[in-house]
């Protein structure tokens, strides 16, 4: 059955990194004009590489001037003042000559662009997912398709301006460009090998892979497994991480909406709103348990010393009872067998499993263990099926708790 609206390796990403995204964003479609500059500086990178090598593609060279004056012109037509910068050490104008610079290394490093014939430039590519008897759509945007007639391969070649760069090992178990190297191998079946580049501009640094026709196969069945798992998917909790200063959705989050509401406020209007007086109260409890787990644990350890002491004059003097002012202390003995964890001493207690199931007593003391019950029941190690027929002898539970967290991570 063909669902209109592709998937794509973003859209995983989303449902990865932040389940309540994915929703917000591809389930209730969300609108958000929210522009981050390390979005925007991506934009004006890729669209100045677009113009030089649709230049190129037609046998014209510009020159290094040519480019840093487009990707200037780019950069001032389209900025506006809703870019968020999160990290404010930087200003706009650092971050203009961060991708300026990415794009001189660049020019510097190619030029002049013989290394392959240009067939496409932010090429969009539609193309089907297909494992057995399942088929989903995808899409995506090459940022250039290559073919180098020397070495008689396509190359697929992405431009990454971010400040962190991938090893190899994960360039090789990439699926996005593993992805679009099928969407290759669909329009030109000779395309069996294609060499996949990314190019890590901040870096001056080209990482290479290659895959094989079975590792593609494998691929499509790891997605479409990763979509059935999207698609089935019915609840979608939010997760808090450093990814949540370039969410568009923070002003609706559930986390972050309370926060956002009073980084509107005056002081005067944020000690009083009823919010930030719950959590001052119980921050100050909080700190209070604090301090009296100390004492407490101050007092255990000497306790322990006293018991030691009394233990030692019980023993000295052949007592059970020690007198005192308006206490006594008991000595208590208890000589007690007991079993042998599994973790301290696995031979033992092997032998005596062994022993109590031989003679028939291991139900006597065999019992259902709830954490490891609901190990099995929530890590999928049972059978769907025999899950669905205990649950009738299974208690629900739903606990709610509060618990104080750090306002920054």
């Amino acid at each position: 059955m063909k669902r209109v609206r592709p998937f794509s390796i973003s859209r995983i990403q989303s449902f990865d990194q932040c389940k309540l995204y994915y929703k917000y964003k591809y389930i209730d479609e969300e609108e958000s004009e929210l522009e981050t500059i390390e979005s925007f500086l991506g934009n004006r990178v890729h669209e100045a590489l677009k113009e030089l090598y649709d230049s190129v593609r037609h046998g014209v060279v510009r020159s290094e001037e040519w480019l840093i004056d487009k990707y200037t012109q780019l950069w001032e037509k389209n900025y506006h003042s809703g870019i968020k910068i999160v990290n404010d050490e930087f200003s706009p104008e650092d971050y203009f000559n961060k991708g300026k610079n990415c794009l001189i290394d660049y020019y510097r490093e190619y030029k002049p662009f013989n290394q392959a014939k240009v067939v496409r430039t932010e090429q969009r590519i539609n193309f089907w997912i297909r494992y057995g008897d399942i088929e989903y759509p995808f899409s995506g945007i090459i940022d250039r398709l290559d073919w180098n007639d020397k070495e008689k391969i396509f190359e697929i070649h992405d431009y990454k301006t971010s400040g962190f760069l991938i090893s190899q090992e994960e360039a090789d178990k990439d699926w996005q460009m593993a992805l679009y190297h099928l969407a290759i191998l669909k329009l030109w079946p000779e395309a069996k090998k294609a060499k996949l580049i990314w190019h890590y501009l901040m870096f001056n640094k080209e990482i290479v892979s290659f895959r094989e026709l079975d590792e593609l196969d494998k691929l499509q069945g790891a997605v479409i497994e990763k979509i059935q798992e999207i698609e089935s998917c019915k609840e979608f909790p939010p997760n808090k991480s450093p990814l949540c200063d370039w969410c568009e959705y923070q002003n609706i989050c559930p986390l972050w909406r309370h926060p956002k509401e009073m980084e509107k406020l005056d002081i005067n209007e944020y000690r009083n709103d009823p919010g930030v007086k719950l959590v001052a109260k119980y921050s100050e409890l909080e700190e209070e348990k604090i301090q009296l787990k100390k004492r407490i644990e101050e007092i255990e350890k000497e306790q322990e010393k006293i018991k030691e002491a009394a233990i030692e004059l019980a023993e000295r003097e052949n007592i059970l009872i020690i007198d005192g002012p308006d206490k006594q202390l008991k000595i208590e003995v208890k000589d007690e067998y007991y079993t042998p964890a599994k973790s301290e001493n696995p031979d033992l207690w092997q032998k005596l499993r062994e022993l109590l199931m031989k003679e028939g007593k291991y139900e006597d003391v065999s019992t259902v263990n709830r954490r490891m019950l609901n190990y099995h029941i929530n890590h999928g190690s049972w059978p769907k099926e025999f899950i669905e027929k205990i649950k009738k002898f299974l208690i629900r539970k739903i606990e709610k708790n509060v618990r104080l967290i750090n306002k920054y991570y």
